[in-house]
């Protein structure tokens, strides 16, 4: 054995001596740690050692102290003690760990600035914690060569270790202690504080109600002495006309050991006589006798005059309650009349902004009705009926212009009933692009790009109308030329954008019209939906087009949007839902002229008050050979219905005059003949006349305005079916 050998005992012997007089002197734990790190190194014979201290997630490992390090190593550098590492190794055994030469180890993988600073070998041993608590950290002692650490070196280190963990747990204990005190004084401190701040005057008094002591606050409050107010002497500050209650009050308590509630003037040194609220309790022995009494004064001046005033405010309160009742009742009276007055100037708003274009175009299709049939007049007193046939074709357009008109706006109200069909929005584009090249004129150039492969279901006239309209609202806005141009493409409506668009999520088929025309301000965009708003002159537009539009796509479950850039052009999309239907054949408004239907001598039963409809359907269902019985109102209709043997058909209006409705009339006769067929007219959109009824079975209804061909077509097919 070599000298060496023999003198490493001693060597570590003397260094365990030092550090632990080191541990118990020293003020500061870094200082320790530092001074632990340099003597291990001294015992070992190398100049790399490191205190790491677990962090609180229990796997990272800090190096908090350590000698013969590189910069960035000490207080920075970090070790995840995971397995696989010598470091998580040792903490989860609580065993030291040797490794002789880190170049070679196969067991582990070791952090990157070891290997920086040129560590071959090291060793490892845990700073375990008190009972019940996790381990400080690890003590390491590293070597710049390949070492072999003996079992003497780690029984030396854990020896070490465990004086490490002595000073840190005393450390521990000290800052506890400290902490505890720092705690104390600042609880003595709220305590102090508190009992200055607190409203109630602390005293005490004996078993005999003698007073014993005041807090000093009570000696500035009345200015007198210690001497003076002890026993009795607090009597000398009681009002003379509370002192007697206050004296036999408290001396009714302290005989039967109750507690003592007391309010009294009490004169003070620089307010004279207050208010104050005195109060005590007797603190007793087991034996039930009494050891003293704990009471408390409070000044409740402020209290008392509040008091005061509220009742006095009481007094009163009743009639100002009424009288603030009425002055409510007068307001609330003037903000109704003002309230009327606005919605009154709104309501005459709205009728100047429907009135401008709805009366023009009404005007303009009476006109062509009236000047048709004054000319047949005209014609017929000559004799001559060759041109009939042209007055009537003109008559019947301005009338469908009308019927068109009303359908707009019962849209606009979504009162209007429609007829969906499947359809395919591209075969509608191409029947109607002849139209639409006519009606925007040959100064604009129509693009057309279809690419939607779907079909949707909807009107398909009310759709045409949409696109007719937009088409002639993109010619307005192109008075000097330009493009427009229809598309039809296929999209998917996410959840985000659903939500933005107020649609339902899925396939929808998007058509757009797009022109290159003055645009529209941010403004103007906004209100474009709007009922009546119109950028245009009074007389030359309702101010329904878009409104209407925006109905129609609700309806039919879809959404329409304005994208507009003032001096480039407007795009307005319609979006449809994809449905997987098939169109059907191409629809058509006009009723066959050959189809004409013929009666044999049924009887139907007409209830209208409006005389010119009443005696025009009369005139063609009798011409068409069924027996016609007319009648005005309900109470007429019944009458004539007893006087008949029996009743093929009933048609009537559902708003008929005398407060029984058509609805009403049909159940009341089929109370007699159950299996009554009914034909309800009515000139209300379907959706409103049946809103609150259904109809029931053998009942149909038929909208006005229609055509005695369609009317007749209908009796018929009610007439003859089963």
């Amino acid at each position: 054995m070599s000298l060496v050998s023999e003198l490493a005992p001693l060597r570590q012997q003397t260094v365990l001596a030092r550090f632990g007089e080191l541990a118990l002197q020293s003020s500061s734990l870094d200082f320790i740690l530092d001074q632990a790190c340099a003597l291990v190194g001294e015992a070992l014979g190398t100049d790399l050692s490191k205190v790491m201290q677990l962090q609180d997630d229990g796997i990272t490992l800090l190096v908090r102290n350590g000698v013969g390090w590189l910069a960035g190593v000490v207080g920075v550098a970090e070790v995840i003690a995971e397995k696989g590492t010598s470091e998580g190794y040792a903490l989860e055994r609580g065993q030291p760990v040797r490794s002789e030469n880190i170049q070679t180890e196969t067991r582990f993988e070791y952090a990157d600035f070891l290997k920086e600073n040129g560590v071959q070998a090291l060793i490892n041993v845990p700073i375990m914690g008190t009972e019940g608590n996790p381990p400080f950290g690890l003590l390491e002692v590293d070597s710049r060569t390949p070492r072999k650490f003996t079992q003497e070196d780690t029984d030396f280190l854990r020896s070490y270790a465990n004086l490490i963990a002595n000073a840190i747990e005393r450390f521990r204990i000290l800052e506890e202690i400290r902490e505890a005190q720092a705690k104390l004084r600042l609880s003595e401190e709220h305590y102090r504080i508190a009992t200055e701040l607190n409203p109630q005057i602390p005293w005490t008094a004996d078993a005999l109600g003698n007073t014993t002591s005041f807090d000093p606050r009570w000696f500035t409050l009345t200015g007198m002495t210690e001497q003076e107010v002890l026993g009795k002497g607090w009597q000398q500050v009681a009002h003379p006309d509370d002192l007697v209650r206050m004296s036999v009050s408290w001396s009714t308590a302290v005989s039967q050991l109750l507690p003592y509630d007391f309010r009294g003037r009490l004169r003070t040194s620089l307010a004279g006589y207050q208010w104050f609220r005195v109060r005590a309790f007797p603190k007793l022995r087991s034996d039930q006798t009494c050891e003293q009494w704990y009471g408390t004064v409070e000044n409740i001046e402020e209290r008392i005059q509040l008091e005061t005033a509220l009742r006095d405010l009481n007094a009163s309160l009743e009639e100002r309650v009424a009288q603030r009742t009425q002055d409510l009742k007068n307001e609330q009276h003037e903000r109704e009349i003002t309230e009327e007055k606005l919605r009154q100037s709104q309501k005459m708003e709205a009728v100047g902004q429907l009135t401008g274009g709805i009366a023009h175009d009404f005007n303009n299709m009476l006109a062509g009705i009236i000047g048709s049939l004054e000319l047949m007049q005209v014609k017929l007193d000559k004799g001559q009926t060759d041109k009939f046939h042209i007055y009537i074709a003109m008559a019947m357009a301005s009338a469908n212009r009308a019927c068109a008109l009303t359908h707009r706006l019962l849209a606009f109200s979504r009162q209007q009933s429609l007829e969906p069909k499947h359809l395919s929005p591209n075969q509608l584009i191409v029947g109607l692009k002849d139209l639409i090249s006519r009606t925007i004129g040959p100064n604009i150039h129509l693009n057309t790009s279809l690419s939607a492969l779907g079909n949707v279901y909807c009107d398909p006239n009310q759709l045409e109308n949409v696109i007719l309209n937009l088409a002639i609202n993109g010619r307005d806005a192109m008075p000097e030329g330009g493009t427009l141009t229809l598309e039809t493409s296929q999209t998917d409506i996410d959840p985000a954008t659903a939500d933005r668009q107020d649609l339902q999520p899925g396939a929808y088929i998007k058509v757009s019209i797009t022109d290159t025309g003055m645009g529209m301000t941010a403004e103007v965009s906004a209100r474009a939906f709007e009922p009546f708003f119109t950028t245009k002159a009074i007389g030359e537009g309702t101010g329904l087009g878009l409104s209407m539009a925006y109905g129609f796509l609700q309806q039919s479950g879809g959404q329409v949007r304005i994208h507009s850039v003032l001096g480039i052009g407007t795009t307005v999309s319609l979006y449809l839902p994809v449905d997987s239907g098939q169109p059907g054949a191409a629809h058509n408004n006009v009723a066959a002229p050959s189809l004409v239907p013929k009666g044999q001598g049924e009887t139907i039963l007409l209830v209208d008050d409006e005389t010119v409809v009443r005696e025009l359907i009369s005139e063609m269902l009798s011409n068409q050979g069924y027996n016609v019985v007319e009648a005005i109102d309900s109470r007429s209709a019944l009458i004539e219905a007893a006087r008949l043997k029996s009743i093929d058909l009933l048609v009537t209006d559902i708003g008929l005059p005398g407060g029984t409705s058509g609805r009403h009339l049909a159940l009341a006769l089929r109370e007699t003949e159950p299996d009554l067929k009914v034909l309800f007219i009515t000139g209300f959109a379907q959706d409103a006349a049946t809103r609150n009824e259904v109809l029931l079975p053998g009942m149909q209804l038929l909208t006005k305005p229609f055509s005695m061909t369609a009317l007749g077509s209908r009796v018929q097919r009610m007439i003859e079916a089963q």
